[in-house]
């Protein structure tokens, strides 16, 4: 380190010129500097259209593929008697004939015991003389067998009936407890008979009043009872058939029986599709695709102002605050001006409204443009669409299963469809891409994302892993070494002007002597 002589002997600010020297020295750092500026910003320009991709993404996956697209509502003849939910699924006519039982849940009741008589909520299980350490508990599952592993409710030092009670309702055991008049009383929370067996097992609750002596006991009163569970019989569109549950899923339809029925004209149940929901559905998806591609459009026909370079520190210093927000906006201006990545992106979205799915039988509606979706006339828009609503109402109405076919249908890139060939009569398998829209749409993105990734990164991703980090990471190494160098050149500036200093001091310290003499 120089020992610094800042002018004391030459009058001369010393340390303002080596600042203005070294500002020479800098520029190359400075613009270093400026360009890894840029290249961070537009690492964060590049992010934030991943997050908006990302955004759009998801917003497909929760409005058009976990719901279905094409909404139904069901009608049954008689809702008193059976009741009915559609599905999009739903299709043809559902008959309920007969109704010859309705599924109940096996029960167990215990026996009325001296101890367990005159008990009450807060009384000890010790006090019924509970001695197990634990009841373990099997019951009906919804599937209609019985569970293979029992659920296993400890009995602890002091706990009471309703600390019990409260136990077993609250665990994965699959009955309701309840205690009142001196009994237990265990129900299956699922209905329904399982074969060739009991609905509810209890090991270890003979002091309960679930004991083999307890359920032959000849006092009436006293006496505890099983109810065995029973499925729901009936009989529809001719069959007879049975359910463990009154409520359960036939062609689309989630039907619910309510009561027996033997006489009388059938319920009918019948589907309908809710033009009005699913047009709502098309329109609130054009809004958001188009939205999304406006953004980009935006992004990549913005001015990009390249003599506004990033600030450097000293140049904020000379800059009032209003002054810099200003500047900023300008330099960040355009940062994905006529990106080749997004123009890629937005023309393969571009793209896919114009193909048609051969996988949907109905020629009348394998294309967006014959259901009313189109893209706008300026081609400025960068593929934005619009809606023929009265078109898409047609097509909605006419066949709505083909509509959903055409643009929420999983589908496979690599599907196989069968056609007539119009010039053999022959039916041929063809592979081609089978998937809807959505679909397409959504791998469409996620190759959009990956390009993305690939130039800028994740936040988590380290700068070797994509090309603009290797970028940042090659300019901060030329900057530390330019750095390094600069305080080397910086140190000698100051040597020399310390030299010069010293040399004029001894000058004038001889020039002293000489004047003394």
């Amino acid at each position: 380190m120089v020992n610094r002589i800042g002018g004391l002997v030459s009058g001369m600010d010393i340390d303002g010129l080596v600042q203005k020297m070294m500002r020479t020295q800098r520029a190359p750092l400075d613009r270093l500097f400026q360009n890894k500026q840029i290249g961070e910003w537009q690492r964060d320009a590049y992010r934030a259209v991943n997050t908006k991709i990302r955004a759009f993404d998801t917003y497909m996956a929760d409005n058009l593929v976990l719901k279905e697209l094409n909404s139904k509502t069901a009608s049954s003849s008689n809702s008193n008697l059976v009741d009915a939910k559609a599905t999009g699924s739903a299709s043809g006519t559902i008959s309920i004939e007969e109704v010859k039982q309705l599924a109940t849940a096996g029960r167990l009741v215990g026996a009325k015991t001296v101890k367990t008589e005159t008990a009450t909520g807060s009384t000890k299980l010790s006090d019924l003389g509970v001695t197990s350490s634990t009841i373990d508990i099997k019951a009906i599952q919804n599937n209609g067998t019985l569970a293979k592993e029992a659920t296993k409710i400890s009995i602890i030092e002091g706990m009471t009936v309703d600390q019990f009670i409260n136990k077993v309702n609250t665990s994965n055991a699959g009955v309701t407890a309840i205690f009142e008049n001196g009994r237990f009383s265990f129900t299956a929370k699922n209905t329904g008979d399982v074969t060739n067996g009991e609905e509810i097992e209890l090991v270890g609750a003979d002091a309960l009043g679930f004991s083999a002596a307890d359920f032959a006991n000849p006092d009436i009163s006293k006496k505890a009872s099983a109810t065995a569970g029973q499925n729901a019989v009936f009989t529809v569109n001719g069959i007879e058939t049975e359910r463990t549950s009154n409520t359960f899923s036939i062609s689309g339809y989630n039907i619910t029986l309510k009561e027996k029925f033997d006489q009388g004209p059938a319920v009918t149940i019948t589907a309908t599709s809710n033009v009005d929901e699913m047009v709502d559905k098309v329109k609130d998806f054009v809004k958001t695709y188009n939205g999304f591609v406006k953004d980009l459009m935006d992004q990549t026909n913005e001015t990009r102002y390249r003599d506004y370079p990033p600030l450097t520190d000293e140049q904020r210093k000379e800059l009032s605050e209003s002054e810099v927000k200003l500047w900023d906006e300008k330099a960040k201006s355009g940062l994905l001006s006529r990106d080749s990545i997004l123009r890629d992106g937005l023309s393969n979205m571009r793209s896919l409204l114009y193909q048609s799915n051969p996988a949907v039988e109905d020629t009348n509606y394998n294309t967006l443009y014959k259901i009313g979706i189109t893209t706008t006339q300026n081609y400025n828009d960068g593929g934005m669409i619009e809606i023929n609503e009265e078109k898409l109402r047609q097509a909605l109405t006419e066949n709505p299963d083909a509509v959903e076919q055409l643009l929420t249908s999983t589908g496979n890139k690599n599907g196989t469809v069968t056609k007539v060939n119009p010039d053999t009569g022959v039916e041929e398998t063809i592979t081609t891409d089978t998937r809807g829209f959505v679909k397409k749409l959504r791998d469409s993105l996620e190759g959009f994302k990956l390009a993305i990734e690939d130039k800028a990164g994740r936040a988590n991703m380290a700068d070797e892993k994509f090309s603009i980090g290797r970028d940042l990471k090659a300019t901060t190494e030329r900057m530390d070494n330019l750095k390094r160098r600069l305080e080397t050149i910086e140190q000698m500036y100051w040597k020399q002007f310390t030299a010069m200093e010293q040399a004029m001091n001894k000058a004038s310290e001889q020039s002293s002597i000489f004047m003394q003499r």
